[in-house]
């Protein structure tokens, strides 16, 4: 737990830093409203989109150099590793079938790049049992890409709520 609170002070603190020397007071970076409904619709429904249309509609969620940091593992996947992770999962059987969101925040970095934190919980099914579901309640840390007009993931950080 201790990593996870020193690693979010350090993200924060990096891209509040960030934000106070790069960005000119004149030219205030805002996120809209119709953005943040977009951010937040993709993050709720990505296990989804997974489970309803497939891999295809899943891996075009995720940008161009994308990357997943591993908190309790603490290393960082490339958009292939963690893709091939997540493909492993959903050929052995599993699948979401409930996703919930709670929005932390926004932290806009520029246009086109935001930081996102949120709550979430998925339900999944069990591909052995297809009575039993199982719940898992995350956290995540994300920064969300605008590439050719649509939000994608570019990068997560995410850990079970202890």
């Amino acid at each position: 737990m201790k990593l996870f609170k020193n690693s979010i002070n350090l993200i924060m603190v990096a891209i509040l830093a960030f934000q106070a020397c790069d960005t000119p007071k004149e030219d205030s970076v805002l996120l809209s409203e119709a953005d943040k409904k977009e951010i937040e619709t993709l993050a709720r429904d990505i296990p989804l989109i997974l489970s309803n249309q497939g891999w295809d509609a899943y891996e075009e969620k995720f940008a161009d150099g994308y990357q997943n940091w591993s908190m309790t593992g603490d290393n960082v996947r490339s958009r292939e590793a963690y893709l091939g992770l997540v493909k492993d999962w959903y050929d052995a059987g599993n699948r979401a079938t409930g996703s919930e969101i709670e929005t932390i925040g926004f932290v806009p970095i520029s246009k086109d790049l935001t930081f996102y934190l949120n709550a979430q919980k998925e339900v999944f099914r069990n591909p052995e049992d297809t009575t039993t579901t199982l719940t898992r309640d995350i956290r995540f840390v994300s920064v969300y890409k605008k590439e050719g007009g649509e939000w994608k993931n570019y990068f997560t950080a995410f850990m079970d709520k202890p």
